[in-house]
């Protein structure tokens, strides 16, 4: 019987069935191409077909092939079981979340280190004015093995940083330019910036002391720091909080000038404030 003949005694009910469950009709596509059909040679075989009719026959075998089976491939998708259509719809989704709403990586460990300390140690804990500071004195400060413990070094720092998210109050002082015995001593933080930024040629023409000649002095005359009892228990940039980092004889006040110098390139103007002059004088009791 050709196949024409079939949906006419099919009639109504190939219909039904196609619009019940049109998936299982993906099955006749295979045998509308079956190359044993007459007509000639199977033009999926590499054949022409000489019979005109059974070439028309094909044709409109594989055009009814072809939009049963987009249509099966369209309801697959809208119901999300199409393998294709799935694997096609979280490439896109995988696309667009790449190209929208992943996160962009920090360029340097000193962007990841800033957009830590500045996102989790604000207002009393502030540990620099701004990012921009919090970037010039990065680049200072030694950098260190990943897993630092106890040392002068950025390393260090970033695990303090991740820590101060849940404990400002514990770890913001170990997080910014001290180390605060968690990350090296303070006067070696310190000094560490001074010998970096305070230098007998970037203070060239100052009247006022401006720089120490070596490390070791500079280690010395912090040790030799009186206390200072009406001074911060623990740095803030802020120039809000009292007691105030940014005046006393202590080495709050000097490393809040230090750390001024080296974000404003100004040396000559902060260096002598950060060795111990006014304002980071003893204060009047």
């Amino acid at each position: 019987m050709k196949r024409p003949h079939r949906f006419a005694v099919l009639g109504p009910c190939a219909f039904v069935l196609l619009s019940a469950a049109c998936t299982q009709m993906l099955g006749i596509e295979d045998a509308w191409i079956d190359p044993s059909l007459s007509g000639g040679s199977s033009p999926s075989n590499g054949g022409t077909s000489s019979n005109s009719e059974g070439g028309g026959q094909n044709s409109a075998a594989g055009g009814a092939a072809g939009s049963m089976h987009n249509h099966g491939t369209a309801g697959s998708n809208q119901a999300g079981m199409s393998a294709v259509g799935s694997s096609a719809g979280t490439n896109d989704s995988s696309a667009g979340a790449g190209g929208s709403d992943k996160p962009s990586q920090p360029a340097t460990k000193c962007d990841a280190y800033c957009d830590g300390v500045m996102a989790n140690c604000a207002g009393k804990y502030e540990q620099y004015r701004n990012r921009e500071q919090c970037m010039a004195v990065c680049k200072h400060l030694p950098e260190g093995t990943p897993g630092d413990k106890n040392v002068n070094t950025l390393e260090c720092r970033m695990s303090q940083v991740r820590f101060a998210e849940s404990e400002a109050f514990l770890y913001c002082k170990s997080a910014g330019p001290l180390g605060e015995g968690r990350c090296g001593s303070n006067c070696e933080a310190y000094c560490s910036l001074m010998t970096a930024t305070c230098t007998a040629d970037s203070t060239a023409g100052n009247v006022e002391l401006s720089y120490f000649p070596d490390t070791q002095a500079c280690l010395s005359n912090c040790a030799a720091l009186p206390p200072d009892p009406s001074g911060p228990t623990q740095y803030s940039s802020s120039a809000t909080i009292e007691p105030s980092s940014l005046v006393g004889n202590n080495i709050y006040c000097r490393t809040y000038h230090v750390s001024a110098g080296i974000e404003q390139d100004s040396a000559s103007e902060h260096c002598p404030h950060a060795m111990g002059g006014d304002p980071c004088i003893a204060t009047e009791q």
